[in-house]
């Protein structure tokens, strides 16, 4: 084998090793934590919406329109976690003149919480037999 021969396959084997890992990694999203998400939910929602029915107080925000339930949201047909996480993070900036923090929660964060509406949802029953 002459020397060009023989760098043009090192070449080629050095670079299928190279891009092997890219092309094999698997691309698995971190684990959401449901219970992490409940608890910051809890902390950080409850002023306004319920999120959870034993959570420890009411709401404080009153009138129209009401932030709905948490439960709600969950039960909804177009809710995935994917467009919860969307919206999520791109909600609007909090006016100043309201009362609801301006939340800027990390995207493992809003993962976690997102995982717990989820967790809300109804779960389909299936017919005895």
């Amino acid at each position: 084998m002459t020397v060009k021969k023989f760098a043009v396959a090192g070449f080629v084997a050095a670079s299928a090793l190279w891009t092997s890992p890219i092309t094999n990694a698997q691309t698995k999203p971190p684990e959401a934590d449901v219970a992490a998400g409940r608890a910051l939910a809890l902390l950080a929602c409850t002023g306004c919406h319920v999120v959870a029915p034993d959570q420890p107080f009411k709401p404080i925000r009153v009138g129209t329109p009401r932030p709905p339930d948490f439960k709600e949201i969950a039960d909804r047909t177009n809710t995935t976690a994917a467009a919860l996480q969307q919206h999520l993070e791109n909600l609007p900036a909090v006016p100043e003149d309201s009362h609801m923090p301006n939340q800027v929660l990390s995207t493992q964060e809003l993962r976690n919480v997102v995982a717990f509406i989820i967790s809300l949802r109804d779960k389909p029953t299936t017919p005895s037999q």
